[in-house]
């Protein structure tokens, strides 16, 4: 029997359903995605790349593939599902040179995540100034510590994370030469106060830092405290693991140091993505790309030879999907 706008029962039935289903997925594009606790991004060496008309302190050439290898990770970022409540960046925001439009321009690329309900931290490297970055992110302004280091914790439901400031700035005089940003160090004030943090920590703990934990100063306080297992830094743009040994005694304690990738200027390009249980923390290795000093199209530009390295692919391929986990031992 047709009804009255000449519809069977069936095609009845049917476009009700469809409706239904309509009105769900509208629905569900409404709800914002879930976000992890217990997952966390870790990102290093953002080097975001103003143009050369824009440079204050010219750096020696373009970087134009920098920008939007960012925007590209970002992206991948929020596609994950759920989203991890945290982003955690190991400094070096800067290209070389500290600039305030830099800061503004890094917020800028990475405000998609904030947007989203993730909690982005940044430690500060090499290649980064307190003044400037305050600019951008005037909210750090009371973490500036210890002879003005800037000092954040990050706090999920089985560990914490303390980001430790690891840069030395040059005199503002001697500004815009590379082999004045080479200082590192946290300072005796940072590694006083790390000691009696991590004596006092009630859940595992990570110590990070741009540089490495010989280079930071806080080999001594990570290795040695029962709360830390594990130590994450940036600066060299390689993904590397290494121990720290505290002695060959019967009491000997071993911490496992992960280094990071840049996150889209050069050498090994990528992230970590860390899913942290009550027993262990298990971080997947992103490997998106490897080129030095520029990808292969833009050494073309530059005169060079415009063809892709094997090496290239090989030095990804070693390190994409590889886990490396952190246990946490009572």
């Amino acid at each position: 029997m047709r009804g009255v706008v000449g519809l069977d029962r069936r095609q009845f039935i049917s476009g009700c359903l469809a409706a239904a289903a309509t009105v769900r997925a509208a629905d569900a594009a409404d709800v914002p995605p879930a976000l992890d606790p217990d997952l966390v991004v870790v990102i290093s060496d953002v080097h975001v790349a103003l143009p050369w008309s824009e440079q204050k302190y010219r750096t020696g050439r373009e970087y134009p593939h920098v920008n939007d290898k960012i925007r590209e990770f970002v992206a991948e970022i929020l596609a994950m599902r759920p989203l991890p409540a945290n982003v955690i960046g190991l400094g070096d925001i800067s290209l070389a040179f500290a600039e305030e439009k830099e800061y503004a321009l890094c917020r800028q690329l990475l405000k998609p995540l904030e947007d989203a309900g993730i909690k982005v931290t940044h430690a500060l490297g090499n290649h980064d100034r307190v003044a400037e970055f305050l600019t951008a992110y005037p909210e750090y302004a009371d973490r500036v510590r210890f002879g003005g280091k800037v000092v954040s914790e990050v706090s999920t439901p089985h560990a914490d994370f303390i980001l430790l400031d690891s840069h030395v700035e040059c005199a503002e005089d001697k500004r815009g030469r590379y082999e004045t940003c080479t200082g590192h160090g946290c300072g005796k004030e940072s590694l006083d106060w790390l000691k009696e943090r991590v004596a006092s920590a009630t859940k595992p703990t990570f110590v990070c830092a741009h540089h490495q934990a010989g280079e930071s100063g806080a080999w001594g306080v990570a290795v040695r405290a029962p709360s830390v297992f594990g130590y994450l830094h940036g600066h060299h743009h390689h993904w590397m693991t290494n121990y720290l040994i505290e002695n060959y005694s019967k009491n000997a304690k071993i911490l496992l140091q992960l280094g990071f990738p840049s996150f889209g200027l050069d050498s090994d390009v990528g992230y970590g993505v860390m899913r942290i249980g009550e027993r262990q923390a298990e971080v997947t290795c992103v490997s998106r790309d490897y080129y030095f000093p520029l990808p292969a199209e833009f050494l073309k530009r530059e005169g060079g030879v415009g063809r892709r390295p094997a090496s290239w692919d090989a030095f990804r391929s070693n390190w994409d999907g590889r886990r490396i986990t952190f246990a946490f031992d009572k």
